[in-house]
């Protein structure tokens, strides 16, 4: 998955609804046997970092401040205890107001303070 994600390449039909004006800002479309296909611009892919972490390790590689953690369908194999200590890993790697997606049968406890809805599954890192 992340060696996909890493390399920015999908299938057209992934991207089909998107905004046209979008499309051609953010993606090139392929050509040849990369007919069907589209890539991410590397102007941007080139902004976005994929890693493997283990949340469960007591030390995580150095990152910079996050502006978006996706972490959708992870934390529901953990228990309530072990999710809310992922979150406070989580929050001082975020930027005020950064966005967390979990997956649409995960909520993130509003008791953390660490965070508010702000959509189906989209969380905000509240200011410090």
């Amino acid at each position: 998955v992340l060696k996909t994600a890493s390399a920015g390449a999908y299938d057209a039909e992934a991207v089909q609804k998107m905004n046209p004006t979008l499309m051609h800002k953010y993606f090139l479309r392929g050509t040849g046997e990369r007919a069907g296909m589209v890539k991410v611009r590397d102007s941007i892919r080139d902004l976005i970092s994929f890693r493997q972490v283990n949340l469960l390790a007591d030390k995580w590689p150095p990152f910079e401040r996050f502006d978006v953690i996706f972490c959708r369908n992870v934390m529901i194999y953990f228990d309530k205890p072990t999710q809310a200590r992922i979150l406070e890993r989580f929050a001082p790697l975020m930027h005020a107001g950064a966005l967390f997606f979990a997956g649409h049968s995960e909520t993130v406890p509003a008791a953390t303070g660490l965070f508010t809805l702000r959509g189906k599954s989209v969380y905000a890192r509240t200011a410090k």
